[in-house]
């Protein structure tokens, strides 16, 4: 018997087009932009590809503005470099955005963390060096502590 090409059992699964995370990164980072004009901080996104940071942010009269790290994603887990939880990145402030999905039926959810705080529930998969994930768990309790800002 004969194959014929459009037979189902014989085609490999098609993958699904994973789609680019620069929109839902850029979202993150207004939406936390937002946040903090909102609860009275001055903030301004950092230029695209700054290392390290994403806004700066303090009160308006604060002398020296934070630099912020914001992660976004739709679903947990958040990727996150390793050398973001030592040496003088610890002591940054860190936003998880949480989306959800496109028909945006639940409010955004922010986690602001302190990296050295969080530090030792980063999960480093076996084969990768330079990065790693956080899970929702190991930060749920730090859900709207935008207290953290003024420290």
């Amino acid at each position: 018997m004969r194959e014929r090409p459009n037979d189902v059992s014989t085609q490999k699964p098609q993958r699904k087009k994973r789609k680019s995370g620069i929109p839902t990164g850029n979202a993150g980072e207004y939406f936390v932009m937002g946040e903090l004009l909102r609860r009275g901080f001055d903030a301004q996104l950092a230029d695209r590809n700054t290392k390290d940071y994403d806004v700066l942010v303090g009160l308006p009269t604060d002398k020296v503005l934070k630099k912020v790290q914001v992660k976004t994603v739709r679903s947990a887990p958040w990727y996150v470099k390793t050398s973001s939880y030592s040496d003088e990145l610890a002591d940054q402030l860190t936003i998880f955005v949480l989306l959800g999905n496109e028909n945006a039926q639940k409010q955004v959810r922010y986690f602001i963390t302190r990296n050295r705080d969080v530090a030792e529930h980063v999960h480093h998969p076996q084969n990768w060096k330079n990065n790693a994930f956080m899970p929702l768990n190991a930060i749920k309790d730090y859900e709207d502590r935008w207290e953290l800002f003024a420290e």
